[in-house]
């Protein structure tokens, strides 16, 4: 007999294709629920806004209901029993409500003064708003409408004020939050409005009467407003407004973004200065279409026939130590249809011109005498190339340069924890004493490196006055200092001991840039002091007595001398000198 033998059969699932398996169901499921989560926001999402909508349309039927002389919200204008802000609760879900009411000024029978019945609240509008977050995300919803009276316009509406909003330049601020309060009449009022596209913030039907105060606000920026009389303020510049039944009232204010300010403060400082004097060509690295002749670097000419355009890059310089760059004296001579432009390149081996944004102007170049690199960063830039540009129209004169200087700050002792007073020059009203009450006065002290940094603090002319005994003998740049709005800033102040009277002059162009080199002399009597004005164009006499009997004598390149008599000094005083040429 013979006998088949059975296969027995032992396949079955491996372990990759079970793997395989469950990776595809979790990708399957993780879609599914995905999509079931998505499902359910939505669901949750379209029934808050359905809500929202209920609310919404409920509150402004509720509020058309009303007799027209009761639409207006609690310590709004127009003045109701309706609520502002409040939060409500519907499906269990929270909602933030706001309801704002205000007039309008229609312009069917014109705008404003030129309203044809000088009734400016013609008709009110509603806007109710409902805010609400789900899953973490926020929404909104809002509906508008307009109420009308129910026979002719009334002069009940009050009057109107209109808040002008202004920059630095005096150009309009749209967005800005202008909160107008009043507790003094019959109801309190309490109501915010955001100026528009021209700068002006509209509060139609205030009722008649005084005693309005303004508040002018938006983040990053500074803030303005009315003030009440105080013992220290018994004289405010603005004070609460009032406004006529059927009448505008017009508000004016002024802000703008704020800025940071590093103050330096030091009382000694090692400088020191690198010379070009172009006895030879040593100092030049490469050079084109140029010649040094008795001393002086001049175009290259061939038989008194003189190049159109040469140039010239000095060796790097790179001094050490370096603190900071200083100023660059370039000495030359232009005569008619000639000139002589300076730029600055980095690098020792290759030269690259440094770009506009580190050093502004850079790329035209520079053709003043003195050229101020303070704001260059030493850290960044080490080592300067020098490059100097000739040209000239006309074949048969060329311009010269006779020397280049370049001096930098080596080292600085700088003051640690040495009291310090900003103030600034806008002013807010005067106390009893007729004494004037300065917006802004910042007291505090610089700290372990000689530094104070100052934030967040309003565009203004700060009078920045050292504490411990220090008066300020050179301020770069100027003291008092212009903080210009949404900048970051930094004022160096070199002080020293002062005595109980000293003067600080200060000569400058009709640009208020400062002038170097000017001789200073100071006169009392048969006494006679001399100085020169260094980088920052300033001078400083220490140890004299009070009077009005001095007499100071200014002369410099290319200025008229100027002479100012009967000049009076006590104590701390600073004397600008504008040379005009």
């Amino acid at each position: 007999m013979q006998f088949l033998a059975r296969k027995k059969n032992t396949s079955g699932f491996s372990l990759i294709e079970a793997i395989v398996v469950i990776a595809l169901m979790v990708i399957v499921f993780a879609g599914l629920f995905a999509a079931f989560e998505y499902s359910l926001k939505l669901i949750a999402q379209s029934r808050a806004k359905m809500t929202a909508l209920s609310l919404a349309t409920d509150k402004v039927e509720y509020i058309r209901s009303l007799p027209y002389n009761d639409v207006g919200t609690v310590s709004g204008i127009p003045n109701g029993a309706i609520p502002q802000n409040r939060t409500v609760t519907l499906n269990g879900i929270p909602f933030d409500e706001r309801v704002l009411i205000e007039y309008v000024d229609d312009a069917a029978d014109g705008l404003g003064v030129l309203d044809s019945n000088s009734i400016v609240a013609d008709y009110k509008t509603i806007k109710v708003e409902y805010t609400w977050d789900i899953y973490g995300v926020p929404n909104s919803f809002s509906l508008i409408s307009s109420v009308m009276p129910r026979s002719i316009e009334t002069t009940a509406g009050g009057g109107t004020f209109r808040v002008n909003v202004f920059d630095a330049e005096a150009q309009p601020l749209s967005g800005i939050d202008v909160r107008l309060f009043n507790t003094t009449g019959t109801t309190s009022i309490d109501v915010t409005r955001k100026t528009d596209a021209t700068g002006a913030a509209l509060f139609t039907g205030a009722p008649a009467g005084g005693g309005y105060e303004f508040f002018v606000s938006a983040p990053g920026y500074s803030t303005d407003q009315t003030r009440q009389a105080t013992t220290s303020l018994e004289n405010p510049s603005t004070l609460p407004a009032s406004v006529l039944e059927s009448d505008v009232s017009t508000m004016n204010f002024q802000i703008d973004e704020l800025s940071d300010l590093t103050i330096n403060l030091f009382d000694s400082q090692v400088t020191d200065t690198i010379l070009e004097p172009f006895s030879d060509l040593s100092g030049v690295a490469t050079s084109t279409d140029v010649v040094v002749s008795a001393g002086t670097l001049q175009l290259a000419d061939i038989a008194g026939v003189y190049s159109g355009s040469g140039y010239v890059l000095l060796t790097p310089i790179a001094p050490s130590p370096l603190l900071s760059w200083g100023v660059i004296d370039i000495e030359s001579v232009t005569p008619p249809q000639t000139d002589v432009r300076v730029r600055f390149y980095e690098g020792t081996s290759t030269a690259s011109l440094i770009p506009n944004v580190d050093l502004p102007g850079n790329a035209v170049g520079f053709a003043e005498r003195y050229i101020d690199l303070r704001d260059l960063d030493a850290a960044v830039f080490p080592s300067l190339v020098v490059g100097i540009e000739l040209t000239s129209t006309d074949t048969s004169v060329s311009p010269s340069v006779n020397s280049i200087s370049v001096s930098h700050i080596e080292s600085r002792t700088m003051l640690a924890s040495t009291p310090l007073t900003l103030r600034g020059s806008k002013v807010i009203g005067s106390n009893a004493a007729a004494q004037s009450v300065y917006k802004t006065t910042i007291s505090t002290t610089t700290d372990s490196g000689g530094q104070r940094e100052l934030s967040d603090i309003e565009w203004d002319s700060y009078i920045v006055t050292p504490g411990g005994g220090y008066v300020v003998e050179e301020a770069c740049y100027a003291n008092p200092y212009f903080l210009a709005p949404d900048s970051n800033d930094q004022l160096d102040l070199l002080v020293t001991p002062g005595t109980s009277h000293n003067l600080r002059v200060a000569v400058k162009a009709a640009d208020n840039s400062p002038i170097i080199g000017a001789t200073v002399e100071l006169s009392q009597g048969g006494t006679t002091w001399t100085e020169v004005t260094g980088w920052c164009g300033q001078v400083y006499f220490d140890s004299l007595s009070t009077g009005s009997d001095y007499f100071i004598d200014v002369t410099a390149a290319g200025y008229p001398g100027q002479t100012l008599s009967s000049t009076t000094v006590s104590g701390v005083t600073v004397q600008d000198v504008t040379m005009v040429p």
